[in-house]
């Protein structure tokens, strides 16, 4: 349906209320194909299903085949998973001892890619055995899989705990030809930094047995693609990001749910839900959770009258999910709401429609839910619904932010002493550590694995001798500081800092694993558990904290317009005040907590303002600067992939180490996630965008849509939408804020 026709029966349809604010259309873009010649076997399986390759489906085999590394970052269904598949079907079909590793963010990325790689080996004659290997994994399977199977598609988790039987996949490793990250963009922040310390373990393992093998990491449209491969292969990589494949028109709606006061954003969901399949278009509709997304569905069945709609999450059975992944293939199923679950990577072929229900946390996740809708060369519509949020409403205000989408940028932490002594203590365990593997910056940790017993120097090198296998003792989530395990009948359900157990898994904590709703029960920070409950409620909770910042060394330090950035090291005391309970964002409730405080270093960015113009009154400073301190935190995620609550900020009229009003963000992560950095870095742009919010928004003062912020510990005063503004334009030049 084309964006007019879909007006024009809106406009017929007695529920509308004029919820549509703005409309756009994307252009259809024409395929770019690339000529290369290939293997015959591979050729012709190609010609078999009339398959052209674009142009950056070329260009990244010709890079492999010039002995690169490649960063492939183009949109969703653009073809990047043939872009690697086909030098993997030739390097092996050529050499037939080499072999293949791929490496997923989730087992059912994994086993859903590997039905591709079976149809396409199979196509071309190759008998390459590709199999997943993970927890799943028969036992009666492995020894088969280890001795035979030529493309191996596994998982980090899995990986870390398979390195130490090295010897056993000795046959794969000594051949290995390609290393593929797929999904890539899923290895951010700590978690990409744990990814980062296991590849260079991997890499130092491939070396023992002789292997150096390419690698491809392929991701969603990012901003720095070779920086974040490098950050994580630790080698160079060359860039692909032009995007050759076809695309029919899209259209995209933004839609005002505050238009219509007597209907909830859940029910105007559904009922766009039910309209759109109505006019025979097959639709997905993402929603934040599991709840929200069973009851959108089975409100949009009542108002179909049928069961062509059903709703997907990962707490599904795997075999259930299959089912509803044919259907969505085959048409049976006209429409489904997901949670993230179905964001990426799973083939549920192309859609007409994908309704986005609130902004999902970063413009990279809302594009990928974007291009769930599209189908060769037919037209599509995307529905952006937003939340009574900051950064929600702002893109109803701003559409062309959404739509001018770039890429956020991706970074890694830097390495802490514990994220370092717990690889080298697994790299120990693997292999005798050699002086010269481990860095200068590897000492400390070197001397604290020695001193706590836990390695002794050989004529070969340093060994791990613990009584524990380090493995066991490291597992990827402990090496980020995560000891805080959150259990449910026994389960462990996951594992999470101290940091964010006492900001999301206090007594009384909504939490959202996987699609599911749990109730926090209680939380011992002595035993590192947090005791959960799996409930079905219609609320949602949301910490308050307040927080006390001492500056340690500034790093680096510019001007910016009428204040001056600097951003360095800090010290966070985090005190957990309370929580509130939620319905239909409005809050209901008010707790106190009684949990200690919290104190850690990380990374910090603060701007001062010593000339502040008079019009800034001092009986009203404070609520200035507060404000601004909100609506930046709120725009960080237009930056940097993260979730607002990942940065945290406090602000005061006199700073006793700057001696000036200051406003301080900080990474919400204990040792810092790289943030604060690059928001330092992007200063002017950051604080254009936050004053763009503000000012745009039709409140004269302040209201959840601009300054007012869910988790602030001083319940949002003092406030003053004035001076926010004021302090925000100070920040930002003028240019910086025609741009915004």
């Amino acid at each position: 349906m084309r964006l007019d026709d879909f007006l024009s029966a809106l406009d017929r349809d007695p529920s509308y209320r004029g919820q549509v604010v703005h409309a756009a259309s994307v252009p259809a873009h024409a395929p770019e194909y690339g000529e290369i010649a290939l293997r015959p076997e591979v050729a012709a399986a190609l010609d078999q299903r009339g398959i052209r390759l674009y142009r950056h489906q070329v260009a990244t085999i010709e890079a492999l085949r010039a002995g690169r590394d490649v960063a492939l970052t183009t949109p969703t269904a653009s073809g990047k998973t043939l872009a690697f598949h086909i030098p993997t079907l030739e390097w092996l079909g050529e050499d037939p001892n080499a072999t293949a590793l791929y490496l997923y963010p989730l087992k059912a990325l994994a086993n859903d890619q590997l039905e591709k790689l079976r149809a396409l080996d199979e196509a071309c004659g190759s008998d390459l055995s590709p199999c997943t290997y993970d927890g799943d994994t028969p036992q009666q399977k492995r020894a088969w899989i280890r001795r035979s199977a030529r493309v191996v598609l596994t998982n980090p988790h899995a990986l870390h705990q398979y390195l130490p039987w090295h010897h056993q996949w000795a046959r794969l490793f000594a051949s290995l030809k390609l290393v593929v990250l797929d999904e890539a963009h899923h290895y951010r922040g700590v978690v990409g930094g744990n990814v980062a310390g296991l590849l260079a373990r991997l890499l130092r393992i491939l070396a023992h047995y002789g292997a150096h093998p390419q690698f491809v990491v392929s991701s969603a449209s990012i901003a720095n693609p070779e920086d974040f491969a490098r950050a994580l292969t630790g080698r160079d990589a060359v860039s692909i990001t032009e995007d050759g494949s076809a695309r029919g028109p899209r259209s995209i709606v933004f839609w005002d749910p505050m238009a219509d006061p007597s209907s909830s954003i859940t029910r105007q969901a559904a009922t766009l839900l039910s309209f759109l399949t109505g006019q025979g278009m097959q639709t997905v509709c993402f929603a934040r959770s599991r709840v929200m997304a069973e009851r959108i569905a089975s409100t949009a069945r009542r108002g179909t009258a049928t069961e062509a709609i059903q709703s997907y999450r990962a707490g599904y059975l795997a075999q259930d999910r299959r089912e509803l992944e044919a259907d969505l293939r085959n048409g049976r199923l006209r429409g489904v709401v997901s949670t993230s679950a179905l964001e990426s990577g799973i083939d549920i072929g192309g859609l007409d429609a994908a309704i986005l229900v609130g902004f999902p946390g970063s413009l990279l996740s809302a594009w990928q839910q974007a291009g769930r809708a599209g189908r060769g060369s037919r037209p599509s519509l995307v529905i952006y619904i937003p939340y009574e949020d900051p950064l929600d409403r702002y893109f109803l205000r701003d559409p062309e932010r959404f739509l001018a989408y770039a890429g956020e940028r991706l970074v890694l932490p830097r390495r802490t002493l514990r994220h370092r002594a717990g690889h080298l203590a697994c790299a120990a365990a693997e292999l005798p550590l050699r002086p010269e593997e481990a860095g200068v910056e590897d000492e400390e940790a070197m001397t604290a694995l020695r001193e706590s017993g836990l390695l002794a120097d050989t004529p070969f090198g340093a060994i791990y001798r613990g009584l524990r296998r380090a493995h066991e003792a490291f597992p990827l989530e402990e090496m980020a500081g995560e000891t805080v395990r959150l259990v449910c009948d026994g389960r462990t359900l996951e594992t999470m800092d101290p940091v964010r157990a006492r900001r999301d898994a206090y007594p009384g904590a909504v939490l959202l694993h996987r699609g599911e709703t749990y109730v926090i029960q209680a939380l011992d920070l002595t035993e590192g558990v947090a005791t959960a409950m799996r409930e079905d409620v219609d609320y949602s909770t949301q910490g308050l904290r307040t927080s006390a910042v001492e500056i340690l060394s500034a790093e680096a330090s510019v001007p910016s317009g009428g204040a001056h950035v600097a951003h360095g090291r800090v010290r966070v005391t985090e005190s957990f005040v309370g929580y509130k309970a939620i319905h239909d964002d409005r809050t209901v409730s008010l707790h106190p907590l009684d949990l200690p405080s919290h104190t850690y270093e990380t990374d910090g960015v603060w701007a001062t303002f010593r000339n502040l113009p008079p019009e800034i009154e001092a009986a009203d400073l404070l609520g200035a600067l507060h404000g601004a301190e909100h609506a930046l935190i709120s725009m960080a995620p237009l930056l940097v992939l993260c979730d607002a609550a990942d940065v945290a900020g406090v602000s005061m009229p006199l700073h006793p180490q700057t001696g000036a009003p200051t406003i301080l963000l900080f990474d919400g992560i204990e040792d810092g996630a790289g943030l604060a950095e690059v928001l330092f870095e992007e200063w002017s742009r950051l604080a254009a965008a936050a004053h763009a919010m503000v000012s745009r928004c039709p409140c004269d003062d302040g209201c959840p849509a601009c300054l007012l912020s869910p988790r602030c510990g001083s319940q949002n005063q003092p406030l003053s939408k004035p001076g926010a503004m004021r302090i925000l334009a100070l920040s930002a030049p003028a240019s910086r804020k025609e741009d915004a």
